[in-house]
């Protein structure tokens, strides 16, 4: 039984109520009376911090309650009734949620933090840190809702503000077009997440439509709804968290801002896929199928992402491709029932990611913006805390024990093998010795050997200290957070276990260790080929056959721009020049038509003289008075 408290609206209220009032102090500003670049951070710091401390009040006393007790709710306000229909702006704290807002929040404030150095300079200053405020508030109501209709105005919210931050730049039309494009993947899977709504209630929404209320019924589903409503909730996710095939947003969302790049990859909008599979997991682990499909999307998506990121040569691309094959695992991970090892996974790739991208922002602010590694190296003893802290984020992505991405992605690979998915265990062994050698291919360029850009080179220097210190605390959560589930003690996963239903393996102590020490074969293979190729540096690699393919990521973009994109313009401009003036403008045009004759006939009568005037007025009366005589008569 859920316990009421009143606090949990102020968890996103904080950073909601910070973009307001950021966001009118920037409209109402002007040159001579503009605050200070610094006045407009630390107002935006305020409201994620505040969250995080609100996050730790809800994780301790959810603690203090028994296990099988640890709800906490809080109705807002009735939002509305339709029919059946009745939904509150309600709020839950559960074991799940309560993982999800303390990292959440604790990684967006040090990104917060980070953004006051990084974007120093901007002319929207104060724009910025007010769509940042909003992005972490929508993230929080996504998480926070306590049922689907209101997981959506979250989940809506962090899609409008993706499209703000990644077109952010909005005077380069390229990174409008990447904004646009994020918003209509988007917008593609929002469809499918509505329909699933749609279904869910259809089924069983009368009995009450929050999360509680649906896992109490859900047991009156037929195994063919169930299975509709798990895929096209799916079909929402795979657009959120960026699976095959409405993965193509993420890599062009690294138009924005290196910020906000850290913030959609590691603490909002591509993490919601996983936490809404994992919300649903009293409905996905009674639907073998939906399971399955769920975890080889997840992993070829894994596996088609870590070829790219093996040829890109954007620092960020190279990350973002590794958030999408990341993500590839943690749907593996929630597909084969395993949802505390795939929300674990989650949980140490927010701290990891969010390192690599505030440290591959850090280069980027060094050299002025350069962002091609082949234009870098050498800035090993330019930048020595931002080399060390990236190390670590490399290490732990590219699974090396004791680092946290290793105990997380090895626990999905276990779960893979132990539960009969062997196909999903292999393939998940091979990307991982991918993602050890593209990580650390990364590494080697960006700063190891000689400088490629002795210009760029000599003017580079360490980042301020507001950049460095958050790289440092999300580098000791990338080598310990790792060790709140080791295999014993396992402690995410007890504390996760009350709000989800999942089938715990049982391999025995040798599938383990099998999945361990394959883990580990495959991150040294991976880097030992990094290594020998990229170690002391070298030139810029020549792409021939397969290379090129995968360079230019198989052509996909351009295929979904041949048999989506222009077809839809097509249809649109026929629509245009066709149906809209023939069909749709026809009558309002023939009308406008119809009075400009009759104006036309009219106006031979209007000539200017008044004797013409008074032989109308005669005419006039005198017909008049003839009709008159006529009806006395």
């Amino acid at each position: 039984m859920e316990q009421s408290v009143n606090y949990l609206g102020l968890i996103p209220l904080f950073p909601l109520m910070g973009a307001v009032f950021i966001g009118l102090l920037h409209v109402f500003s002007c040159d001579r009376y503009k605050l200070p670049e610094k006045v407009y951070g630390l107002l935006a710091c305020i409201g994620p911090i505040l969250s995080f401390v609100m996050a730790l009040k809800v994780f301790f006393a959810l603690k203090a309650l028994p296990v099988d007790s640890r709800f906490l709710s809080h109705k807002a306000f009735t939002w509305f009734s339709v029919g059946d229909l009745h939904v509150n702006m309600g709020f839950l704290a559960d074991p799940l949620s309560c993982l999800m807002l303390l990292f959440v929040t604790l990684i967006g404030s040090l990104i917060h933090v980070y953004s006051i150095g990084y974007m120093g300079g901007d002319k929207n200053y104060g724009k910025f840190f007010a769509y940042m405020n909003l992005f972490l508030g929508s993230m929080l109501v996504l998480v926070l809702g306590d049922g689907p209709v209101v997981m959506f105005v979250g989940w809506e919210g962090v899609g409008l503000c993706s499209y703000l931050l990644i077109s952010y730049y909005s005077e380069d039309r390229s990174n409008v077009l990447a904004g646009n494009k994020a918003f209509i993947v988007n917008r593609i899977g929002d469809f499918g997440f509505v329909l699933g709504m749609a279904f869910l209630f259809w089924a069983i929404g009368g009995q009450g439509f929050d999360y509680l209320s649906l896992k109490a019924n859900v047991h009156h589903l037929t195994p063919a709804i169930a299975l509709t409503v798990c895929l096209l909730l799916f079909v929402g996710a795979t657009g959120k968290s960026a699976q095959i095939p409405l993965y193509v947003w993420l890599p062009d969302a690294m138009a924005g801002p290196t910020p906000v790049s850290a913030l959609i990859h590691a603490a909002t909008m591509v993490t919601a896929g996983v936490y809404m599979v994992a919300r649903f997991s009293f409905l996905y682990a009674h639907v073998e199928m939906a399971g399955t499909i769920v975890a080889w999307v997840g992993i070829l998506t894994a596996l088609l992402a870590a070829i790219f990121g093996m040829f890109q040569d954007d620092i960020k691309k190279v990350l973002a491709y590794s958030t999408v094959s990341q993500l590839g695992y943690m749907f593996a991970g929630v597909g084969v029932a395993a949802y505390s090892a795939g929300i674990f996974h989650v949980f140490t790739h927010a701290f990891f990611k969010a390192l690599l991208f505030l440290g591959a922002g850090s280069v980027i602010y060094a050299l002025h913006h350069e962002q091609n590694i082949w234009k870098m190296g050498g800035l090993k003893s330019k930048m020595p805390k931002t080399y060390i802290t990236m190390v670590i984020g490399a290490l732990a992505l590219a699974g090396c024990p004791p680092f946290s991405g290793f105990f997380s992605k090895d626990e999905i690979l276990y779960s893979a093998l132990a539960t009969g998915h062997y196909g999903i265990w292999a393939v998940g062994v091979l990307v991982a010795g991918m993602t050890a050698y593209y990580t650390f291919r990364m590494i080697f360029v960006v700063f190891h050997g000689q400088p490629r850009d002795q210009h760029a080179y000599d003017h580079a220097q360490e980042s301020p200290a507001v950049m460095t210190v958050p790289l440092i605390i999300l580098a000791v959560g990338a080598v310990f957070a790792g060790f709140l589930n080791v295999p014993g003690g396992q402690t995410v996963s007890h504390w996760l276990a009350p709000s989800l239903t999942e089938h715990h393996p049982h391999g025995g102590a040798f599938a383990m260790v099998f999945a361990m020490v394959t883990s580990i074969i495959a991150f040294a293979i991976g880097i030992k080929i990094a290594y020998t190729k990229f170690g002391q540096g070298g030139p810029e690699p020549v792409f021939n056959g397969f290379e090129v393919f995968a360079y230019n990521k198989f052509y996909v973009d351009e295929l979904y721009n041949a048999v989506f994109v222009q077809p839809y313009k097509a249809i649109g401009s026929s629509i245009w020049r066709i149906i809209e003036p023939n069909v749709t403008d026809a009558p309002v045009k023939g009308i406008s038509r119809l009075y400009m004759i009759l104006g036309a006939a009219f106006k031979v009568f209007q000539v200017g003289y008044v004797r013409v005037y008074a032989i109308y007025m005669i005419v006039g009366l005198s017909l008049m008075s003839l009709f008159l005589s006529q009806s006395l008569n």
